[in-house]
């Protein structure tokens, strides 16, 4: 699991002294992620052992959950009679820091795209004074008015397009897999998409793929959070 760093208060004594402090710290035993991991190892605990006495109790007819969690127990190194809680909750952790960390990011990207092309602010808060006006009494909106913000939707969309990595989505190779070229990828490799190849080509993204057109996917029906052939930021299959 990431270790979280004190934030940097000690370093108007000189730069990088917090940095020498905190592998002081972490040299002498000191580890300040240690009490969130044992609060996610206590429900781990809970519900791993819910779900193995549910299993041996209803066998066949057990309704097996689809989730992260659960995808950890089937592993071929999970032992249910020696369970490792602590690794469990590391895993989880680091899945739960790159969501935070890749939320933020591509949130980052939309705001400085945003700042730096001050000529469309005016239509996008045109639009959401517009969808504004299906708020109750109480100035609340109805989660389907989100529906209704297409140009800001389009802009979101083509932020992550551009702002993406160039190689991403790591995925492991699972056995020997040959290419129809005939480049080969041996097992337990990773492979990376080169996914500039998707979010520049004309045929998929439309005209002058390598330049900004925030609305370029208006009239597209195709959302920031949908994905396909064109938009293969959220990877692909049901979780996607």
């Amino acid at each position: 699991m990431k270790i979280l760093r004190i934030p940097p208060f000690l370093d108007f004594i000189y730069p990088g002294f917090q940095n020498v402090i905190n592998r002081t710290l972490l040299t002498l035993g000191y580890n300040p992620v240690i009490k969130h991991q044992k609060v996610l190892v206590k429900h781990v605990k809970k519900q791993v052992c819910k779900r193995l006495q549910e299993k041996e109790r209803y066998g066949d007819s057990w309704k097996r959950p689809t989730d992260f969690l659960q995808d950890l127990m089937e592993e071929e190194s999970f032992d249910p009679d020696n369970i490792n809680y602590e690794e469990i909750a590391d895993k989880i952790g680091l899945f739960i820091f790159a969501s935070v960390h890749t939320t933020a990011h591509s949130c980052t990207n939309v705001f400085m795209d945003l700042a730096s092309r001050p000529q469309y602010m005016q239509e996008l808060y045109e639009e959401q004074l517009e969808v504004h006006k299906e708020a109750d009494q109480n100035g609340m909106l109805p989660f389907e008015a989100l529906n209704n913000m297409k140009k800001l939707d389009s802009f979101i969309r083509e932020s992550l397009r551009l702002s993406d990595h160039i190689a991403t989505l790591p995925h492991v190779a699972l056995k020997d897999y040959t290419f129809s070229n005939g480049l080969q990828v041996p097992k337990d490799h990773s492979v990376n998409l080169y996914v500039d190849d998707v979010y520049r080509d004309e045929s998929l993204q439309g005209p002058n793929p390598k330049s900004f057109e925030p609305f370029r996917h208006v009239d597209t029906n195709a959302s920031a959070t949908k994905i396909g052939k064109s938009f293969v930021i959220f990877g692909g299959g049901k979780h996607a």
